[in-house]
């Protein structure tokens, strides 16, 4: 199945795009499946400071928490050492940095944005909150009958989050979602975007980067990270933020799962 090229209309492919060469269709989870995006991290930082009893503008500490990304997660000393931000060739291709977990890196966000306004927040409160909330998140309406649909046409499927094992697990266990491979930045000790991420997934799916539909929400870490290493990438626009420049348009743009169903459910296999 070809399709016209398309500027990013959802539900659009791009030209090369021939959904009969895929084998393994893999998900991103949170944001993608998993009904937890940018307003639910928001609304889950307000309840955080509010149950530590903590006063300050909320709008601009969320936005000094989601910013101290870069300095919290594990790329934080390469990128203070080498320079290069999000989506870097470094970050994609350099030697893997040490691993920790999600929750630690929500700890030390929360430790930098708390020390920037001079708050004495409670970090790993905070982070053991989070890690609540996305074990129990559930997913987006069409994520189950999608998931199934694409089974029954024989597609392998696959999840890959960058995520720990223990809330992702419990996640997917109350959505009733079945995946044949589930790997996690903590199974395989690294992050999206780097490749060993997304090798990994192709080497458990016997499968080359080209047979392989990724499909998430996020421009850097499942868009970029994916079509590093030769993936066909499906991106999720669950909001109106476009594509940065430096990235190729994504062989398909939906804005829900259920795009995916006749799109490659009526492709000759």
């Amino acid at each position: 199945m070809t399709n016209a090229p398309a500027e990013g209309a959802p539900g659009a492919a791009n030209g090369d795009f021939d959904a009969s060469t895929i084998k393994t269709v893999a998900f991103d989870a949170y944001g993608t499946l998993f009904n937890f995006a940018n307003p639910d991290f928001h609304r889950a930082v307000s309840v955080i400071l509010a149950e530590q009893q903590i006063e300050t503008d909320i709008d601009a500490f969320f936005e000094t928490w989601v910013g101290s990304y870069g300095k919290a997660a594990v790329w934080a000393e390469d990128r203070a050492r080498i320079g290069g931000g999000a989506g870097s060739d470094h970050e994609l291709n350099g030697p893997l940095p040490a691993w920790y977990s999600t929750r630690e890196i929500w700890r030390r966000q929360f430790g930098v944005a708390f020390e920037h306004y001079g708050l004495s927040g409670d970090g790993e409160a905070a982070a053991e909150y989070l890690r609540r909330e996305l074990s129990q998140v559930g997913p987006y309406p069409d994520a189950h009958d999608t998931i199934e649909a694409l089974a029954r046409r024989g597609y392998l499927l696959a999840l890959l989050s960058n995520a720990d094992e223990d809330f992702l697990q419990s996640a997917l266990s109350r959505g009733r979602l079945r995946f044949s491979i589930i790997q996690s930045s903590e199974s395989l000790r690294a992050y999206k975007p780097h490749r060993a991420i997304f090798e990994g997934l192709c080497l458990r799916a016997s499968c080359e980067p080209h047979e392989v539909l990724y499909v998430g929400d996020s421009a850097n870490s499942d868009v970029g990270g994916a079509q590093n290493v030769g993936m066909r990438v499906a991106w999720v626009r669950r909001d109106e933020r476009p594509l940065p420049e430096r990235l190729k348009q994504p062989d398909l743009v939906i804005d829900q799962l259920a795009d995916l169903v006749p799109i490659l459910c009526g492709a000759a296999r």
